[in-house]
């Protein structure tokens, strides 16, 4: 039987890999978050007169992309614009592992993607969920601080799978490609401006190493130049207005929020020293590659600007995540190991474990046992999409957290989500998805925030408000004063005073203000 040709091969071994992923049901996590202001812009629901929606959009042209896909087609393309992008980061890989072993022979090519496609298989992570009660794969796919590059589905932070095909092109001796694809990472995500930078200053190193001074300032101003609308959106749009204000909002954001992606001190344990020892012997495999030098430099700077951060905690410094770019680094070291050990794999078995962890795949995300979610909450969610009208806001039950030593959200793995517990008012991590599974607008949760100054500071207000009504004695007044038409309570926390519930089951109760 003659051999498929390789870019069929690699399609066919790249769409294996985006069933084995899998990806969770929409409305999950981040999604809730980002998918907002596309979604309200498309007219779904009555979500363009929610508040979150009328705040400053941080990612403007993912919102556009999402707004022009629910109009054209309705939900799923977001579902299937996700699968592509899991298969292109798959060829991305594929492309960078080229450069790293001989893979041109089919047997070693299934080797390595079995072997990268395994580090990544839901099958597996929702295996070590069951044995040990913790998503141990997903380190060797994800950066430090639960930052990550695929994540659980459609969202900006997707895309920065564009600097994986940057470093794998200027592997390939396309250096203009990988600067631009460098700035579009951050064109779709802010958050990405400075690992791009960083990647881009690795490259310049590189190439002046290499005596290409010409070409170096043709990828330097290729780069500024695809990232020019974002930094000139972001200084318009999120400039500060009052200094105090600013100060305020991004220790809020920091510290009160994102504490788990922002302070060292909360992220950093034995798992994190783990990834980056997994990154440095990625690095010592790369040691012979184009790449090695510019994802040192990379590294390198990364790694300073943490222990600045560290050493001066400063709340805006924070929000610059210089450690993100770990969630490039790791991943790039997981699929050069794999490259180096694929000669030590049959082709055979190769073959025959990619067609299982695909179909396993499939299987992960048709029986939700993956990125799973709470059951207890849909006859309320089904039952507000189908009884709300205009006008209707809803109040949640939502809180500040504690803030704790723990490592933070795990809502992007495998892990079983929390259930509403007796005697609890704290917002149930699925219950997260209610503005977007209904269509209707809330009058505030924890979990979506905004990034303009004043409008994080009017977001805290709103929670601490909601927190304060729930622990105080129910008040209709307070509740139309502000707006809200529904209110949610959990079923052992009744509120007589609003009258009789017009939906109750065994998890939640439902009240119109009257």
């Amino acid at each position: 039987m003659p051999a498929l040709p390789r870019p069929f091969l690699v399609t066919i071994l790249a769409v294996g890999f985006a069933a084995a992923h899998t990806q969770a049901p929409l409305f999950y996590s981040n999604q809730n978050q980002y998918l907002l202001h596309g979604l309200a812009t498309a007219g779904y629901g009555q979500l363009s007169a929610d508040w979150l929606s009328t705040t400053a959009d941080p990612t403007p042209l993912f919102s556009a992309g999402v707004a022009a896909a629910y109009r054209a087609a309705g939900l799923w393309p977001l579902q299937a614009a996700y699968f592509a992008l899991l298969m292109g980061y798959f060829a991305a890989a594929a492309w960078l592992a080229g450069r790293v072993a001989d893979l041109t022979a089919t047997p070693r090519l299934l080797a390595w993607a079995a072997l990268f496609t395994a580090a990544h298989a839901a099958v597996f992570r929702v295996l070590s969920v069951w044995l040990t009660g913790v998503d141990y794969p997903w380190i060797f796919q994800a950066g430090v601080a639960g930052q990550y590059l695929l994540g659980p589905g459609i969202q900006p932070s997707a895309f920065g799978g564009l600097l994986l095909v940057s470093v794998a092109a200027f592997a390939a001796g396309r250096a203009v490609l990988a600067g631009a694809l460098a700035g579009a990472a951050g064109l779709m995500h802010a958050t990405y401006l400075l690992p791009g930078g960083l990647l881009v200053c690795g490259y310049l190193v590189a190439m002046l190493r290499e005596r290409r001074p010409g070409a170096a300032a043709s990828v330097g101003a290729v780069s500024l130049l695809v990232v020019l609308p974002t930094l000139t959106y972001a200084g318009v749009t999120f400039a500060p207005d009052d200094r105090a204000a600013f100060a305020e909002a991004q220790r809020i954001l920091a510290e009160v929020r994102i504490p788990h992606h922002a302070v060292v001190s909360r992220w950093f344990d034995a798992v994190a020293a783990a990834q980056l020892v997994w990154v440095a012997l990625g690095l010592l495999t790369l040691r012979r590659t184009r790449v090695f030098l510019p994802l040192t430099v990379a590294a390198t700077g990364a790694l300073v600007l943490t222990l600045v951060v560290t050493a001066v905690p400063n709340p805006s410094l924070m929000l610059l995540f210089p450690w993100r770019l770990s969630a490039v680094l790791v991943p790039v070291a997981t699929l050069a190991v794999a490259a180096r050990a694929a000669a030590h794999l049959p082709a055979g078995v190769s073959a025959v474990a990619l067609a299982a962890m695909a179909a396993a795949g499939v299987w992960v995300m048709a029986a939700r046992v993956g990125y799973a979610t709470n059951t207890a909450e849909e006859p309320l969610l089904e039952f507000v999409r189908t009884h709300a009208g205009a006008g209707d806001v809803v109040l949640i039950p939502t809180r500040f957290p504690a803030v704790g030593t723990g490592r933070g959200s795990v809502s992007t793995s495998f892990t079983p989500p929390p259930r509403p517990r007796p005697g609890s008012n704290l917002i149930p991590v699925d219950l997260q998805r209610f503005r977007l599974a209904t269509g209707v607008p809330i009058y505030v949760d924890f979990k979506s925030v905004p990034y303009a100054d004043d409008e994080v500071l009017e977001w805290h207000r709103r929670v601490a408000w909601a927190e304060a009504w729930y622990a105080a004695a129910p008040d209709a007044a307070a509740l139309r004063r502000a707006g809200i038409t529904l209110v949610v309570s959990p079923r052992d926390k009744p509120l007589p005073a609003l009258g009789e519930p017009v939906f109750a089951d065994e998890a939640y109760h439902l009240y119109r203000v009257r």
